[in-house]
């Protein structure tokens, strides 16, 4: 789940020439339940542009829990309303930084405008509520941590115990949010998981978490790509 929060509107037209022809783009996946890039939104941005009297060639949404990122899917959409998009110099994606690339490819490198902003990857709680609680470091802990990551759980992003700094349980970088290690302390307790703790966490391999990052991926087989080098994993003993 990648959290999208649309962008001003203020925004958006500044990055828009005069007279510059638009296709409107959303997603049905993350950016429809973060509702900044479902199919009521994309159609409420086509509404709000033209009341700002900017040319929208036309508006498309990938189906209801299917993710604009997938690149034959957003070909398919191009194709779909290909009239539309060839008649527009430009597209506004509602959705998140890996949608936008995605149409940046489906239309054979347009120019393309980010619509959203993506603040994290997390898990939606309630229908209004999504937490983030994974980094994405490409290297879990969080099986000696009760499940529950203390790198992205840790506002310091502590890896063996609390910084000490905590009152009450609750982190002295933001009173408002719990402290990571008093979650994971009463995680593993409930567990009865406690002598986790006693175990000393290697530093990271932050290698792994380097840019660019790809995977390729196979029915049996995949093989994640990074700084720190090539991994393979295969579901075959």
């Amino acid at each position: 789940m990648h959290a999208t929060i649309q962008k001003p509107m203020k925004d958006i037209l500044a990055t828009l020439k005069p007279g510059e022809k638009v296709f409107v783009f959303g997603c049905g996946n993350c950016a429809m339940k973060c509702h900044s890039g479902g199919p009521e939104e994309t159609e409420r941005m086509v509404e709000r542009l033209r009341k700002q009297e900017v040319d929208v060639t036309g508006s498309a949404c990938s189906p209801d829990g299917a993710s604009l990122c997938k690149l034959s899917l957003a070909k398919e959409m191009v194709e779909e309303h290909r009239a539309e998009v060839d008649a527009a110099d430009s597209f506004l994606v509602l959705a998140c930084g890996q949608g936008f690339h995605t149409v940046v490819d489906a239309t054979d490198g347009g120019l393309v405008h980010p619509g959203c902003d993506t603040v994290f990857g997390g898990e939606t709680v309630r229908p209004d509520l999504i937490n983030e609680y994974c980094s994405l470091c490409g290297e879990c802990i969080a099986e000696t941590t009760g499940g529950l990551c203390p790198l992205t759980l840790c506002a310091k992003g502590l890896l063996n115990g609390p910084c000490g700094g905590s009152k009450d349980g609750k982190c002295e970088a933001d009173t408002n949010r719990d402290c990571g290690w008093v979650l994971i302390y009463e995680r593993l307790k409930a567990l009865g998981r406690l002598e986790n703790l006693e175990a000393y966490a290697e530093p990271k391999n932050f290698a792994k978490w380097s840019r660019l990052r790809s995977l390729d991926v196979g029915p049996m087989e995949a093989t994640f790509h990074s700084l720190a080098g090539s991994h393979t994993v295969s579901q075959e003993d």
